[in-house]
């Protein structure tokens, strides 16, 4: 039913037109404030699933209140919600939830350069779903951004290639994160084209919090117990990379396909490196500049590579 109802979406719906400056500006300002992870979850003095369970959980509560409120001012609107959208953006924030803890997981079991790079490969299993079920053919260059991106990605985390059984389980882990994420993107675009930003962002991140937050009990993961600056720190995670930067590219998921989304996406290693450089006097090597290079080619081909097949149309 799932799969019917999103190529149903795609053959029957053309993407809307949007300013180019507008989605520049959202795009750049959603890949500032995702990069920003990085450094204040390394700033803050909690472990990664209660972080979490905070990012998805605090956006909520900010999204909720502002889709209901928004939705009793125009009963018509609250009226004609779409019920398939509904439960494809409750899918949406359970695959957001997953993709949290599979790749949190992995970074138990195997290297961060490994787990970076594995979990940067969302865009070869956003191209591949979309291509198996949705009969949207990504184009050569869109192909070519994504293998870009993914050598830009393994040289800039210097992926080791350890082979162990709790690496393996890890890298798997990390794998299954990134296909997590391609369902989120996925499952975004189709819901996008029936529901406002709020309206979407309400139901993926309060059911991404009614997943996480009882997986933290579940696994004996504190919740509660942290110092003053941690607390700040985990309400900046919760209004910067997920409030901004996570409702920045679901915004742009009305216009843009999931692939390209993906890539868009990946500009947070870039800016993480070169925040990381400044804030914490983290030092750019000649290889993580490489990297840099090549992931930020890949990104900038994949953004303009604008092809009807990308969206499934003509299918």
């Amino acid at each position: 039913m799932f799969m019917k109802d999103l190529r149903s979406s795609e053959r029957t719906s053309l993407p809307p037109a949007a300013h180019p400056v507008l989605l520049i500006a959202v795009v750049l300002g959603g890949i500032a404030a995702i990069s920003c992870a990085s450094i204040l979850i390394r700033l803050a003095d909690a472990p990664p699933l209660t972080v979490a369970a905070y990012r998805v959980t605090l956006a909520a509560l900010v999204v909720v209140p502002v889709h209901f409120t928004k939705n009793i001012r125009n009963h018509r609107q609250a009226k004609t919600l779409n019920a398939r959208a509904i439960r494809v953006t409750l899918l949406a924030g359970v695959f957001l939830a997953f993709h949290f803890i599979l790749w949190i997981s992995s970074l138990s079991f195997t290297s961060v350069a490994s787990s970076a790079t594995l979990v940067s490969t969302t865009p070869i299993f956003v191209a591949f779903f979309s291509f198996l079920f949705l009969k949207a053919k990504p184009s050569r260059r869109l192909l070519s951004a994504i293998l870009c991106t993914l050598a830009g990605s393994t040289v800039l985390a210097g992926y080791d290639g350890t082979v162990s059984p709790d690496a393996v389980k890890g890298d798997v882990l990390a794998l299954s994160g990134a296909v997590m994420a391609s369902g989120y993107l996925i499952a975004g675009r189709f819901a996008r084209q029936y529901l406002d930003i709020s309206s979407y962002t309400a139901g993926a991140y309060g059911t991404a919090a009614l997943v996480l937050v009882p997986a933290s009990l579940i696994t004996g993961t504190p919740l509660t117990g942290f110092s003053h600056n941690t607390y700040l720190l985990l309400v900046l995670i919760a209004l910067i990379p997920q409030l901004i930067g996570h409702t920045a590219f679901n915004w742009s998921l009305r216009v843009l396909s999931p692939t390209q989304v993906s890539l868009l996406i990946l500009g947070e290693p870039v800016g993480a490196t070169l925040l990381a450089y400044f804030v914490l006097a983290e030092s750019l090597t000649l290889q993580r500049f490489m990297g840099l290079a090549i992931l930020a080619v890949g990104i900038l081909a994949g953004a303009s590579s604008a092809d009807s097949r990308e969206h499934g149309q003509g299918t």
